[in-house]
């Protein structure tokens, strides 16, 4: 009979090698912007993409319910959100996001559908964000929608958040989104708003919960 072991350890170590190898490009691609207040700013270009993608982490004090629950409130957005009108929490897991832009642009919109998923095994929660086109939103989700009127919706604006729990009252945030804003917005002009949408939101994020402590 055919000894398959050697084979299977074969195809063990070439998946861990390349397992390593997508984890150090991954490491590489990621350029740190910005390191301030216990915050770090990374961007990468894609290769679909003039727009380049940001990730933001930071570590936080307080529990994920509460963490969860200010997110979560589309009242709160205007506050700490990097450019944030308003958003609006729509059913089935749908949200709809204003964003102010410089004039003479028009603003920009999102309607993200979120997932919540929860990583049992390595206790991270993660919170899954895709924008939809206005033409492919269902029809219940449409009807809810604001006027559209002179406000433009973005191309892309896809990404997560994700929270691992480390202990009791510590976690370790990564904010990482990739938009596109459509239209006429030249790629160096949003560039350059890319690490503000990113450290301006975790900022804010810090500041509201350190001054519950």
């Amino acid at each position: 009979m055919l000894n398959i072991r050697p084979f299977l350890l074969l195809l063990s170590i070439f998946f861990s090698s390349l397992a390593q190898v997508n984890a150090q490009e991954d490491i590489h691609n990621w350029q740190l912007v910005k390191d301030e207040n216990a915050i770090k700013v990374y961007l990468r270009r894609l290769p679909y993409s003039d727009y380049k993608e940001f990730r933001g982490r930071m570590l936080l004090n307080t529990s994920m319910d509460e963490l969860l629950s200010f997110i979560n409130n589309a009242s709160f957005c205007a506050a700490w959100r990097y450019k944030c009108i308003k958003m609006l929490n729509l059913s089935d897991g749908y949200i709809y996001k204003l964003s102010s832009l410089p004039w003479p642009l028009n603003n920009r919109y999102t309607v993200m559908h979120s997932q919540l998923q929860f990583d049992k095994k390595n206790n991270i929660y993660t919170l899954r964000l895709k924008n939809i086109q206005r033409k492919r939103l269902p029809a219940h989700i449409l009807a809810q929608l604001p006027e559209q009127e002179n406000t433009v919706q973005m191309r892309y604006s896809d990404g997560f958040w994700q929270f691992k729990l480390n202990g009791s009252s510590s976690i370790d945030i990564t904010y990482q989104m990739h938009g596109d804003p459509a239209g006429v917005i030249p790629s160096a002009l949003a560039n350059q708003g890319i690490t503000n949408a990113a450290f301006v939101t975790l900022s804010n994020l810090k500041k509201h919960f350190s001054a519950q402590q």
